[in-house]
């Protein structure tokens, strides 16, 4: 089971970095950035709505009514934990879009590495129940689409090219990092520590996807048509891997 792990964390983090590094292939201008983000806003959705939250009541703790409480009061945290942090630590200029595009790089980062954590330590409970397979897969089919995601926002952010590759690099090696935690350190985790992870991540996503990237995916009116499209397929593909995951 331990090699099984292994080999299946090497592969995770070679597709995150492929995933990640895959837009530097070919030169974006911003027109094709925005395009580009309207994707990953639809595959940032798709996670949140149709991954994070449903996730929620399943993790709760078994106290239903106490422990659902629980969970949605750290998506609350996750929420104004984001909001405070853009508003009163990145964003030193209310209309200067350079230092908005950065807090959503930051809070991007922060909110899928929590994510990627979670997957992790969910892969190695999920082989611990001998029912890895299918959640490997849909983990490799969102890695590369998250990375994707998170490097259109870095471009976005106008962040140094040494900066984006190492973010991506962090991010890929999260999951891995996080099946090593769930395999060896599972039991000091616990249920509820898990939970409120998934929580918090859900949160800043929700704040992310709904206050930064669609406004700016829609700030400019060029391919209006062509955004929708790109954020309902983003969507789409989401829903495809949480069918995986069913």
């Amino acid at each position: 089971m331990i090699d099984d792990l292994r080999v299946q964390g090497g592969v995770i983090l070679l597709v995150g970095l492929a995933g990640g590094l895959l837009p530097f292939l070919t030169k974006w201008n911003e027109r094709k950035l925005h395009n580009a983000l309207a994707l990953s806003t639809g595959i940032f959705l798709g996670a949140v709505f149709l991954h994070m939250l449903p996730a929620l009541p399943e993790a709760a703790p078994h106290d239903e009514h106490h422990g659902g409480m629980l969970l949605w009061s750290f998506v609350l945290v996750g929420v104004l934990g984001v909001y405070f942090l853009e508003s009163l630590v990145f964003r030193t200029h209310d209309h200067d879009d350079l230092h908005r595009h950065k807090a959503v790089g930051y809070a991007s980062m922060a909110g899928l590495s929590i994510h990627a954590l979670t997957t992790g330590v969910g892969l190695a409970a999920a082989s611990v129940a001998e029912v890895a397979m299918p959640v490997f897969v849909a983990i490799i089919a969102h890695k590369a689409f998250e990375a994707f995601s998170l490097m259109s926002v870095f471009m976005l952010a106008q962040f140094p090219k040494k900066r984006m590759v190492g973010f991506i690099l962090v991010f890929a090696c999260l999951t891995p990092l996080g099946i090593w935690a769930g395999s060896v350190l599972f039991s000091a985790l616990g249920d509820t520590g898990l939970a409120i992870a998934v929580a918090l991540a859900a949160g800043t996503f929700l704040f992310v996807c709904l206050s930064d990237l669609l406004p700016e995916v829609f700030h400019h009116k060029e391919d209006i048509l062509l955004k929708i499209v790109l954020l309902l397929l983003g969507i789409g593909l989401m829903a495809g891997i949480h069918g995986l995951e069913g």
